[in-house]
């Protein structure tokens, strides 16, 4: 029987006047892989939190006695003026303050007086803080973190760069192996999407790492494909509600369809029954209105009325599709954009991050740019829309012709407006 380690049960979370989550229910389990999915603003994010969190407004989280959780949050507090030692040490202050109370103790453990005052629940203290640091494999971090930094290829890197040189997907691998520190003897963990910014490769390794951790997770994410290779169970956010399924993505996409077809199967045998009652109650009353089975059929109806009213709210709502129009600028020449030996040197590094590139982009191209992490692929983007210089070769747009740009850290949003302010 597997361990319990997280029960849900009857959960609401608002903010403000607004319902965000009712009526959740949820058993966490030694080795549950357990995939959140639902469109964006549907409440995964809120859910993890509200359980990472216990914040709940009304129901029961209950925690087994001493389990461990770490969390890899969706937006990544990597701090760009400080270096990847530094990030990686952000971990490691943990493990020093533990070591440095443990000292203290052993310290007082020297002194016969100790032993003449309540140094019995000191001792608890002492075998609590060993116990969680060698699970959390504290003492060796530095070791440990060059080992996570190798398996997820940034150990090209020396320790002393600075995070503000590093690909927005060396960061996100930055903010991976940072929370992969220290995480032997953690019970559950947490990941709200994981592989955002991450190459394939890197991606491959998260997988093969998720299979392998003993623990229980809880896994918010949007690639298909991922929530394939690991997860053992979904759960489906949707209409305020958390619905639970067997199996990875592709089975619970089954399961759904199949589920939905029934249930419209269901709703439509109910209201051809209520209409049969219907019509029949009606002739009762023009054959005799004192007909004592009048108030029978009336009640029977009441209550298909009552089963079809809750086969109803079980059918998801459905999204409309969102169209977008996009305009191209009236131009008559079909070249657009052109780079002839493009070359990118970032100063305080040995090699180009791009060498003699040639490009040519004409109207109608669409066009994928692929690579792992740290490749280049963000500063060719930057390079064409202008926002770095070449630092040699040349760039060639053409006249009238205007470029968008959708920044992978949404740096072009004003945080201080609202949605429809930004799109005014």
């Amino acid at each position: 029987m597997p361990r319990q380690l997280i029960n849900i049960e009857g959960v609401d979370r608002s903010f403000g006047p607004v319902d965000v989550l009712l009526d959740i229910n949820l058993l966490v389990q030694d080795g549950d892989r357990i995939g959140i999915v639902g469109h964006n603003g549907a409440g995964k994010t809120t859910l993890l939190n509200t359980i990472s969190e216990q914040s709940q407004d009304v129901g029961e989280i209950e925690y087994a006695p001493g389990i461990r959780i770490a969390y890899l949050t969706q937006i990544r507090d990597i701090e760009s003026d400080s270096t990847i030692e530094e990030e990686l040490g952000r971990k490691g202050r943990q493990f020093q303050e533990l070591e440095e109370e443990i000292a203290s103790i052993e310290s007082q453990m020297a002194d016969p007086a100790f032993y003449e005052g309540d140094w019995e629940s000191v001792m608890e203290r002492y075998s609590e803080l060993q116990q969680t640091l060698g699970a959390s494999g504290g003492g060796n971090v530095a070791s440990i973190a060059k080992a996570t930094l190798a398996r997820l290829g940034l150990d090209k890197h020396p320790m002393d760069m600075e995070v503000n040189k590093l690909s927005g997907g060396e960061k996100a691998k930055l903010a991976l192996a940072r929370q992969l520190v220290g995480l032997a003897g953690v019970d559950v963990m947490f990941l709200d999407e994981p592989t955002n910014h991450l190459d394939i490769e890197t991606t491959e390794w998260l997988e093969g790492f998720l299979k392998d951790f003993k623990g229980a997770q809880l896994i918010v994410s949007h690639d298909r494909y991922f929530l394939d290779q690991v997860c053992t169970r979904i759960v489906e956010v949707d209409n305020l509600r958390a619905w639970p399924w067997k199996g990875n993505y592709s089975q619970f996409l089954r399961q759904k369809i199949a589920t939905e077809a029934a249930l419209g199967d269901m709703i439509h045998t109910v209201e051809k029954k209520i209409a049969a009652t219907t019509g029949a109650l009606k002739q009762m009353k023009r054959a005799n209105k004192y007909d004592k089975s009048i108030s029978a059929k009336q009640k029977m109806i009441e209550r298909m009325q009552q089963e079809l009213k809750a086969l109803r709210a079980r059918v998801p709502k459905k999204r409309k599709p969102l169209i977008l129009t996009l305009e191209a600028t009236d131009k008559a020449s079909m070249d657009v954009l052109q780079l002839d030996g493009a070359t990118k040197i970032y100063e305080g590094l040995e090699r180009p991050i791009l060498k003699n590139q040639d490009l040519e982009v004409r109207k109608g191209d669409r066009i994928g740019i692929v690579g792992g992490n740290g490749q280049g692929k963000t500063t060719l983007l930057k390079l064409i829309n202008g926002d770095e210089k070449l630092t040699s070769g040349i760039r060639d747009l053409a006249p009238g012709c205007e470029i968008g740009y959708f920044h992978q850290d949404h740096a072009t949003l004003d945080f201080n407006l609202s949605p429809v302010e930004q799109i005014q």
